[in-house]
């Protein structure tokens, strides 16, 4: 009977931590300042770009958007994806929230949302022009 017991909790620990989308619950990290990732630089929690960034030495990609390419194929794709970067440290400076874990995609980044106290990221970058919805992207549209 005990094995079946302990069998029973093994398996509901299993759930949670693997089936059931982790989250990383912060309360309040207005301690730290977010700001653009440096090239040769350690990165521990900085902004990659419109997409993408650390925290605290975790490669994240946000899910569900795609945002402009920092090398992107025109002036007008570079110039946004300034732009996103910028609008994605300023949301990240009013205050992490909360990260909800999804998976990793083929390079390794962690997939996340994250919400800071304006709202969810995602959400965010979308409704600024600064990104478009995932998997919905052809040839790049920021160039016309």
């Amino acid at each position: 009977m005990q094995k079946g017991v302990i069998y029973i909790c093994v398996l509901a620990v299993l759930l949670v931590v693997v089936v059931i989308r982790p989250v990383l619950a912060i309360a309040d990290d207005s301690n730290v300042l977010w700001q653009e990732c440096h090239p040769y630089e350690r990165r521990i929690t900085c902004v990659v770009d419109g997409d993408t960034l650390w925290y605290e030495e975790i490669k994240i990609r946000l899910l569900d958007i795609d945002a402009p390419e920092v090398e992107g194929r025109c002036g007008n794709e570079r110039r946004l994806a300034q732009s996103a970067k910028l609008e994605l440290t300023r949301l990240l400076n009013t205050g992490l929230v909360r990260i909800a874990f999804d998976g990793q995609d083929q390079y390794g980044r962690h997939l996340a949302q994250i919400w800071v106290r304006e709202g969810e990221i995602g959400t965010a970058m979308l409704a600024a022009g600064l990104a478009e919805p995932f998997g919905q992207r052809g040839p790049s549209p920021w160039c016309g």
